[in-house]
């Protein structure tokens, strides 16, 4: 539960701005929590070569401007190559077939299913609220 000195905060900030900052925060914890070594090193989700941490991507399986309901949701965004996000689109079918295989089928499905979730509305607390969560997590 957020506190009201904590939501005073962010009061100037904008929606966008919130957005932004929350996804900052998020890719840069999922690049610390998939990193396998001291440098940072990482294995792509999608081509599954090792790669140095100059090259790595928070890749969102369900990409984060069409599926918002997922956007930041752990399961959703991985350690991912530049070659496999930006030059592959995402290299989406090798991705999943990684994605089920780091989460298991259950929570495969379960994504797919909050993905399609139509009408859904990144709102001011919930994203105060992942800003919060993640930015000391670094």
């Amino acid at each position: 539960m957020l506190e009201a000195k904590t939501i005073q905060k962010y009061k100037s900030k904008s929606l966008p701005w919130l957005l932004e900052k929350a996804q900052e925060l998020v890719n840069a914890h999922v690049r610390l929590r998939d990193s396998i070594n001291e440098f940072g090193d990482f294995i792509c989700i999608s081509c599954g070569k090792l790669k140095s941490k100059k090259q790595c991507n928070a890749g969102h399986y369900f990409s984060r401007g069409n599926y918002g309901s997922v956007r930041f949701n752990l399961d959703n965004v991985h350690a991912q190559c530049i070659q496999c996000n930006l030059h592959l689109s995402g290299n989406l079918i090798e991705y999943q077939k990684r994605l089920i295989k780091k989460i298991g089928q259950e929570r495969y499905d379960q994504l797919d299913m909050m993905a399609h979730f139509r009408g859904f509305k990144h709102e001011r607390f919930m994203l105060i609220d992942i800003i919060e969560r993640y930015k000391n997590a670094g």
